[in-house]
């Protein structure tokens, strides 16, 4: 099958082009700078800007299948993507070839608008792509086990054997990795009778805070510990970590997170845990455990 993987180079698009392309699919990688794709057997990369609608509507030709990946709308200008996202539904809603567009909304999404402007937006994407009549497939992902190898996380990790993160102790995380969600987004392209479905998803089990600490220090032979992060630290945070790359400024930016992480915690709503049994039923993957996602991790340096 023909698949067409927008925001090829990201951590997410990455894995979806390995897995795509390792279950031997012709994989075309869509970046703005596709010279930074995955360049295996048979992905093929080319070069697309979501602010180029054009060049959107290309890069979609022949594609049976498409994996949908967009810029974090917590960093970046919300309008411009879902602008772009007009323009992908309504090229898919009319392409000749086009058998599944699998839409990774990246985060939890509610059924209504809740004044976080993260969430609204793609909630906003995901109603135009449903609406639009193109066959749509929506997986919702709760939150990476990836993140804590990143700048906002792992310093604290690497020096303090330390995990600090927005959680409460007592929440039920079920953690997914980027290469999960991989295997999900390519099972659902394969899958056509699955259009207008929305699954969200997430890793094996529930896990808590200390569980997790206890559970990544045995594989990594650290002593580590949780500690939950204050939400209003934790916007601070990744305001200070991504100011330099997002397009909102950091008063926003720490306020959106705060308001985002409040969510998160809701004991009702309960956005980080997912029953993984009725989506595996009909998205049938093998996920990964977490000690075998640590195992298999080249933790990064810390400078």
């Amino acid at each position: 099958m023909k698949i067409a993987v927008f925001s090829a180079t990201g951590d997410q698009g990455i894995a979806q082009v390995r897995e795509a392309a390792a279950q031997g699919h012709d994989v075309t990688a869509i970046s703005r700078n596709p010279t930074r794709a995955d360049l295996r057997d048979g992905v093929t990369p080319l070069a697309a800007d979501y602010g180029d609608h054009d060049s959107l509507r290309a890069a979609m030709d022949g594609a049976e299948a498409v994996l949908l990946n967009l810029p974090s709308t917590s960093f970046q200008a919300a309008e411009p993507q879902i602008e772009a996202v007009r323009v992908i539904a309504k090229a898919a809603a009319a392409s000749p070839t086009l058998r599944t567009l699998v839409f990774n909304t990246s985060m939890p999404v509610p059924d209504e608008r809740m004044g976080i402007a993260a969430q609204d937006a793609r909630l906003e994407m995901r109603e135009i792509l449903l609406a639009s009549g193109a066959p749509v497939v929506v997986i919702q992902p709760v939150v990476y086990i990836d993140n804590l190898l990143k700048a906002w996380a792992w310093p604290e990790i690497d020096r303090e054997n330390l995990i600090h993160y927005p959680h409460e102790e007592t929440l039920d995380v079920c953690w997914i990795c980027h290469a999960d969600l991989a295997k999900l987004m390519v099972a659902a392209a394969e899958r056509p009778h699955l259009a207008g479905r929305v699954f969200a998803v997430g890793g094996p089990e529930a896990i808590r805070g200390p569980d997790l600490a206890r559970r990544l220090g045995a594989v990594w032979n650290r002593p580590l510990r949780f500690q939950t992060m204050p939400v209003a630290t934790c916007g601070e945070v990744m305001a200070s970590v991504f100011k330099s790359t997002a397009s909102l400024d950091s008063a926003t930016l720490a306020r959106e997170m705060t308001l985002k992480y409040t969510w998160y915690n809701d004991p009702e709503d309960r956005p980080f845990y997912v029953d993984m049994g009725p989506v595996l039923a009909e998205l049938p993957v093998e996920l990964t455990s977490l000690e075998d996602w640590a195992a298999r991790q080249v933790l990064p340096e810390t400078a």
